[in-house]
């Protein structure tokens, strides 16, 4: 059951079978279907996940009902809403399962307990950076068709999990200016 999460952890320094076993008995698994949020707007994030299995889209409604989406994310992928995880307020946005989906979820209170027991459970803070380090492809100054080849080489398969809307609405850009980059570069 853990054993994705134990090799996602080991790339952040070695941790022992003791070790692994304290963090497992912290972590709460969590089983999404498709559409159901982790983290709602109005919520305050306690959490930070690792996605064990299913794939999740981050957004934001616009006063406008558009929904603007800031990341996406994958199976082995850490995921929290940062600004609320760190402050402890509300979120502005909304982190949604865009399909069945089983998380493992370890809350702030819980790594903090960890890190008073075990010195190696501060390496997992970069835990934290790694999951806010995939680029917000919105606000970038790249032009549509630097978007979206940098989309291709660093994060293709993004394309075989969501739909096109969903990814041209991460790269900041509408569906039929995505359409046209695609038909561009295909040529």
């Amino acid at each position: 059951m853990f054993e994705k999460i134990t090799k996602a952890i080991q790339k952040f320094g070695s941790f022992s079978p003791e070790q692994m076993s304290l963090l497992f008995g912290r972590l709460k698994v969590m089983n999404l279907g498709k559409d159901q949020c982790l983290i709602n707007e109005g919520q305050v994030c306690q959490s930070f996940y690792f996605i064990n299995a299913g794939s999740f889209r981050h957004y934001i409604v616009r006063d406008d009902g558009y929904e603007a989406t800031l990341n996406l994310f994958l199976p082995d992928d850490w995921v929290l809403e940062y600004k609320s995880f760190m402050s402890q307020q509300p979120s502005e946005s909304i982190i949604r399962a865009a399909s069945d989906s089983e998380v493992f979820g370890l809350s702030v209170w819980d790594f903090h307990e960890l890190a008073r027991i075990s010195e190696a459970y501060f390496r997992l803070g970069r835990i934290l950076e790694h999951a806010i380090q995939n680029q917000d492809f919105q606000h970038n100054r790249l032009t549509p068709e630097q978007k979206y080849e940098r989309l291709i080489t660093t994060r293709p398969e993004l394309l075989h999990h969501f739909p096109l809307k969903t990814i041209a609405s991460y790269l900041g850009m509408t569906p039929e200016t995505l359409s046209r980059v695609r038909k561009k570069i295909s040529s």
